[in-house]
């Protein structure tokens, strides 16, 4: 939770190049995020993976060649987030839908003994892995110092909704030595009330938080709230009450989730941000929900949230179509449906629609790293970004002399 500074009649942000400037501080303002005490529109794109499997010296690389040349200033991606997708990696590279397993740290140290559903030593919930952590740390630190703003997770429905999905998670019991009881199909209701679930998912947030203390993030702890019963989210944000004020820091925290969700736990005190992308019923995808106008459109829910809520209200995940409804782009797949849907425009026009809403932020999903498209080659959605802010900001001599012409 931290303090508003109100910004006495600004409509919408005047936006500027990010300039690259370290990140030293993050607050909120009206309607933004304070960036270095700077009322700052957010803007990215990237892929949720991309820095899996990959040294930092390749990671500053991706920075600096796919992100900051186009004025990115937003990162999102699985940090923090208890990873649970590896069944799922598995039965697609089975299923000849992916190429290979892709690589992923885990919080916890697999020293178990016996075997996952998705190979490798059992976890033990017991035990933490410190590689995870300091390269977590490693990889903040990096982001804030070449400009970025990252998204920090912790939890995911989707991980528990499903058996494809909850088996690949630490949590599921084939998983682990430490006999939870949870069930092994899915974990929907489990996973909230169960003792042994909570313990060590507080265990898990506590040790993240410290790792992260002096460090500047968006904290968004649910991803998407579907079903988590009021008691468990009531709980987690006391808990992040409480771990500020023991701790003298502050945290800036993001809450997504359905209407009807956010209807109860924006105004808590502890709650910074509201993220809109699943507002309307948890429809996130479809073109209703990604468009600029309509009832369900970008702007009209922007606007709605805002009016409701009168917190920083952002859209931290477009995918309509993914960028690719070109045809001739790379990373158009059947497979995930990122062939078509949405004009070529859908980019430019949403993250327009966003900024002139008076939104924080606009952050758009990319299928780069997963097996799609190629290394280190920037997509027509990255030239979109690139010319909003040449066009909202004017002539500048960093976009001349560092933004890539085409």
């Amino acid at each position: 939770m931290l303090h508003t500074m109100m910004l006495i009649g600004l409509q919408f942000l005047l936006v500027r190049v990010p300039d690259g400037s370290p990140v030293t501080s993050l607050g909120v303002g009206s309607r933004y995020v304070m960036v270095n005490n700077r009322p700052t529109f957010l803007v990215g794109q990237m892929s949720n993976e991309f820095t899996n499997g990959r040294s930092l010296e390749e990671i500053e690389n991706v920075i600096d060649v796919m992100m900051t040349p186009f004025g990115m200033n937003l990162i999102k991606g699985d940090f923090g987030v208890i990873y649970w997708g590896a069944w799922n990696n598995v039965v697609n590279v089975r299923r000849g839908l992916e190429r290979s397993f892709r690589p992923h740290q885990y919080p916890w140290s697999r020293t178990g003994g016996g075997r996952t559903t998705f190979g490798g030593p059992r976890f033990d919930l017991e035990r933490f892995d410190q590689e995870y952590f300091d390269r977590l740390k490693s990889l903040v630190t990096l982001f804030n110092k070449r400009g970025l703003v990252p998204v920090i997770g912790i939890f995911s429905e989707h991980a528990l909704d499903h058996p494809l999905h909850w088996r690949g998670h630490p949590f599921h019991p084939e998983n682990n030595i430490n006999r939870l009881g949870l069930p092994t199909r899915d974990a929907i209701g489990e996973f909230f009330e169960n003792p042994l679930s909570l313990k060590y998912q507080r265990a898990y947030v506590s040790k993240l938080l410290e790792t992260l203390r002096e460090s500047h993030f968006i904290l968004s702890p649910f991803g998407e709230v579907k079903k988590a019963p009021a008691e468990y989210i009531s709980g987690w944000l006391r808990f992040f009450e409480d771990w500020e004020r023991e701790t003298g820091c502050e945290l800036l925290l993001c809450i997504s989730g359905r209407s009807e969700v956010l209807d109860i736990f924006a105004s808590d005190r502890a709650v910074d941000m509201i993220d809109v992308y699943c507002y309307h019923g948890g429809k996130y995808d479809l073109p209703e929900v990604n468009v600029p106008g309509g009832e369900l459109g970008i702007r009209a829910t922007i606007e709605e949230a805002w009016r409701k809520y009168r917190k920083p209200v952002g859209k931290l995940y477009h995918k309509y179509g993914y960028p690719y409804a070109d045809s001739e782009s790379p990373w158009a797949d059947p497979v995930t449906g990122t062939d078509g849907g949405g004009p070529r425009t859908a980019a430019r026009d949403a993250l327009r629609a966003v900024h002139e809403s008076g939104g924080f932020a606009c952050f758009f999903k990319m299928a780069w790293a997963r097996d799609r498209g190629a290394y280190l080659q920037p997509d027509s959605w990255s030239e979109d970004i690139r010319q909003f802010w040449k066009s909202t900001s004017g002539v500048n001599p960093r976009a001349n002399q560092n933004f890539p012409e085409k």
